[in-house]
């Protein structure tokens, strides 16, 4: 080969190497960007098929960013508009995306996928949260991975998806007039159980700022349950959260899953309420314990606010036997249908007094008579009013055991509410009574239990199927 010929092909190969080297590279860039796009459409793709399994109706938006771009999957409700989760989502998005440019700034293309996860409580009942995903190429010293770098969820709402974009108010929550005195005696409830809170903590702690009307935004609703928000308070209490299996009986029912709403009310016709007025004289209240300990039976009693005053050992008593406790008024012969709303508050308030300060508890059942307790009693007491279906005449004077059954006996229908009192005649005749419906395979329980749930104010209870409304 001559000299010129040798230059030449010299030149020639200094010339291409160049331009392979840059085609290559060109080659393998674009490879590159072929790769990272199918990448993201592959991690797109996958998080469209979540979405879809978890609530089918959304639509996706795209936001560009200077370092990458966001996805947001925004569920809709049945009339095709945005629920306002959306607003949830684009702030947890843009919090993520400041995150991962900030804590890995080598990273060329961030990526953003802004989802949710549902669960359906109802039939148009859903519990969104917002969840987020950032992902990124990240450069090794062999390749390149496209990899998830961060990931974050936001907090949980529920929405009623066939005709709102907002999650649910506190107006949506109620079920009637009783779920808010309900919710706020569960509340306290709660924490008089958790603190020994003296009398005027106890006053602190019922002057809390709890939910009072529809209005009301003090609180978070999830599936958790219903947690109540305060503002600052003696008693440094923040929030008081409500279990769903507590609060959830007591809230609209589209709104709660089916195992924490109501039970019904059918039933109960197997079941007896024993239920005595008391004084609670303690020869009297050992007397009955002990009875009703050999045969097997809780109860419900009544007591003055005077008697737990002058007894509170005897109260203590029977609430640790397993009874359940309420009040009359704070005087045997006060008669509360006949004072005034304030009269009444008053009289109930010193009663109450007198049950926390033997108890540490708070009662929650007010007796009444059978006859229709006043417009001033009902809301004054703001608790569950208890009246019977069966008299056993045991407060007459000239009355003997065997009448005392006999009457008890032959007026039971099943779920009943037989009225009694804590005589020596009455305690006599509770084998009889016992021996008796136990052949009639009834079996005996609390009020409480009558009804199979905790009872509501405004609400006059007779026996198993038969409460009446007050308002």
């Amino acid at each position: 080969m001559r000299t010129w010929q040798k230059w030449t092909l010299i030149v020639l190969t200094l010339f291409l190497i160049p331009i392979m080297y840059f085609e290559n590279q060109y080659f393998m860039r674009e490879q590159f960007k072929q790769s990272q796009k199918n990448m993201q459409q592959s991690t797109l793709s996958d998080f469209n098929d979540q979405a879809s399994g978890q609530y089918a109706a959304f639509k996706i938006y795209a936001v560009a960013k200077p370092h990458g771009k966001i996805y947001y999957f925004v569920p809709q409700n049945q009339n095709g508009a945005n629920i306002d989760l959306q607003k949830q989502e684009v702030a947890l998005g843009n919090q993520l995306y400041a995150k991962a440019h900030k804590e890995s700034p080598d990273i060329d293309h961030i990526t953003l996928y802004v989802s949710y996860t549902a669960k359906n409580l109802q039939d148009n009942t859903y519990a969104f949260k917002p969840t987020a995903e950032a992902y990124g190429f990240v450069k090794s010293r062999f390749k390149t991975r496209y990899q998830r770098l961060f990931s974050q969820t936001g907090t949980e709402a529920i929405y009623d998806m066939q005709h709102n974009t907002t999650s649910v108010s506190f107006k949506d929550l109620q079920k009637d007039s009783t779920t808010i005195p309900m919710i706020r005696q569960l509340a306290i409830d709660q924490q008089l159980q958790a603190h020994d809170y003296t009398p005027e903590q106890l006053t602190q702690l019922e002057a809390l700022d709890f939910p009072g009307n529809d209005q009301a935004t003090n609180f978070d609703f999830t599936t958790d349950g219903l947690t109540l928000k305060f503002a600052k308070n003696p008693l440094d209490i923040e929030t008081i959260a409500l279990p769903m299996a507590t609060v959830g009986p007591y809230l609209n029912p589209n709104l709660v899953p089916e195992d924490n709403q109501m039970p019904s009310k059918k039933g109960g016709a197997k079941k007896i309420a024993l239920t005595f007025n008391t004084t609670l004289k303690p020869s009297t209240i050992t007397s009955v314990i002990n009875q009703l300990n050999d045969l097997n039976i809780k109860a419900t009693f009544f007591t003055t606010g005077k008697a737990a005053k002058e007894h509170p050992d005897q109260l203590k008593q029977l609430l640790k036997a397993g009874h359940v406790v309420g009040t009359q008024a704070y005087n045997n012969d006060d008669d509360l249908d006949t004072m005034s709303a304030s009269e009444i508050a008053d009289n109930l308030k010193q009663t109450d007094a007198a049950y926390f300060k033997a108890s540490g508890q708070l009662p929650h059942l007010l007796r009444v008579t059978t006859e229709t307790p006043s417009t001033e009693l009902t809301t004054a007491a703001s608790r569950a009013l208890i009246a019977w279906s069966v008299d056993s005449e045991d407060w007459r004077l000239d009355i003997d055991a065997p009448t005392i059954a006999k009457n008890v006996n032959e007026r039971i229908t099943g779920g009943d509410l037989v009225l009694l009192h804590t005589s020596e005649a009455t305690i006599k005749t509770l084998p009889a009574i016992a021996k008796e419906q136990t052949a009639q395979k009834r079996h005996f329980v609390t009020v409480n239990e009558l009804f199979k749930q905790r009872l509501t104010p405004y609400q006059q209870y007779f026996k198993a199927g038969d409460q009446r409304s007050l308002q």
